[in-house]
């Protein structure tokens, strides 16, 4: 566990949650569609190893897919392409298009690896960059790695579909956690695209966080099982008295009238 998750899980914990006892939520519904896939979360994992469950869309590496779609089937992806040239990310645009993947995602959170603290090379995108792509894309376009509210209304000025917040490339800025800097994105370009929440999640209670927050969805990166989420997020729904995704809010969560100053 990096230091990065230590403190996305100290800012998670600062987000407290309220039980509701009195009330008559029996069963609980998380179901919802998500590029247009029926599912029983607002949950998608992400799947580093070849391990996949087969019928269940998930966030995968677009060299697996583009390497062997018939272990990786193409209408179960979100493709995820790492930073490149323009003229290497075209071809890769328009493959994965052709192979139907579900929805292509630009994955920036490696710029933070470059020098003199990675080795990666700078390729930073531009407005134009992220147009000139998705007009390339038969398929939605997601922007992974997005730390702020700049770089959202970047992405929603291009066309594309979806931010995904991740805390990765302020880790050595000291920038925010992601469930903190969620309320200024969703201010930003609320409306405008779907925004998902990539940061740190330890079980079913943190989903709940970043839901109450205002996440629409998140990419999970776990090594547990999305059913165990799935049934810690309905015990936590349960407990707040939230019987449907629409029911969350930020009414579950603790924030006290006055402040000791």
């Amino acid at each position: 566990m990096g230091a990065m998750s230590l403190s996305e899980f100290a800012a998670l914990d600062g987000y407290q949650l309220i039980p509701r006892l009195l009330h008559e939520v029996r069963d609980v519904d998380t179901r919802t569609t998500l590029l247009g896939r029926s599912l029983p979360s607002p949950m998608l994992p992400l799947r580093r190893d070849a391990a996949a469950e087969p019928g269940a869309l998930a966030v995968v590496d677009a060299e697996r897919v583009l390497a062997d779609p018939a272990h990786h089937p193409p209408a179960d992806a979100v493709a995820l392409l790492r930073p490149a040239k323009m003229g290497e990310l075209m071809p890769a645009v328009r493959e994965l298009s052709r192979l139907g993947v579900r929805a292509i995602g630009l994955d920036l959170a490696p710029l933070a690896d470059t020098p003199p603290y990675g080795r990666g090379a700078w390729r930073p995108r531009t407005r134009e960059d992220l147009a000139e792509l998705r007009a390339a894309a038969n398929c939605p376009m997601w922007v992974f790695g997005v730390a702020g509210p700049a770089d959202a209304e970047v992405v929603a000025e291009a066309g594309l579909e979806a931010v995904v917040l991740q805390a990765g490339a302020g880790a050595r800025l000291g920038g925010p956690a992601v469930v903190e800097v969620l309320p200024e994105v969703i201010d930003a370009v609320a409306g405008m695209l779907l925004i998902v929440a990539g940061g740190a999640v330890r079980d079913g209670i943190d989903v709940l966080r970043y839901l109450a927050v205002g996440a629409e969805a998140l990419v999970v990166d776990s090594d547990r099982a999305l059913a165990s989420l799935e049934a810690e997020l309905h015990y936590a729904m349960r407990l707040t008295g939230c019987s449907c995704l629409a029911d969350i809010g930020y009414d579950v969560i603790f924030a006290p009238l006055f402040e000791e100053s």
